[in-house]
């Protein structure tokens, strides 16, 4: 338990340090609108003509309660509004991260498949010149004819290359 504090006090130092935002910005938005208006403001002197105006949410002896805003919200409608396009935006936003993503893996992916390639073909040249090099030695020592001299074993297994059909091999993109 301590251990996850631990990273959750890092991963909060980290986020304060990059000046990284934790919350929406319409959150924030919604967030000042309620703080700085009240739910409902009591107003004593109000007429019964206002009362009725507002549904009947007045009764009479009572001081009358004007309802300014639910939430910062005029009406729970408007607030159930906000809160779908809220909703969807950030649906919205979700899917095209998603999508970021999976791009980017893919883009890895891709690199990683070119630079074993890359590798591999360079692996092959320096055995072919290693190859070259040593015909041309063996020319120069003796008569022994090159194929033999590899006969027991094959060309490029002493640098870890084996026969492999490459055209039959099938990559996976996991």
């Amino acid at each position: 338990m301590e251990e996850d504090t631990d990273d959750l006090d890092s991963v909060k130092a980290l986020a304060a340090k990059l000046k990284l935002q934790t919350r929406r910005a319409s959150y924030s938005e919604w967030k000042e609108r309620v703080q700085t208006r009240p739910w409902t403001r009591a107003q004593p002197g109000a007429s019964a003509d206002r009362a009725a105006d507002l549904g009947g949410l007045a009764r009479h002896g009572t001081p009358a309660t004007t309802v300014r805003d639910i939430c910062g919200f005029h009406t729970i409608d408007a607030a159930l509004e906000w809160l779908r396009g809220e909703l969807q935006e950030m649906r919205l936003q979700d899917n095209r991260l998603a999508r970021q993503l999976i791009h980017m893996r893919a883009e890895i992916h891709r690199l990683k498949v070119e630079q074993v390639c890359h590798r591999h073909k360079e692996m092959l040249e320096d055995a072919a010149y290693e190859l070259e090099e040593c015909g041309e030695e063996s020319d120069l020592l003796c008569d022994i004819p090159l194929k033999a001299t590899f006969a027991l074993s094959t060309p490029l297994k002493h640098l870890g290359l084996t026969k492999m059909n490459l055209n039959a091999r099938r990559f996976s993109l996991c």
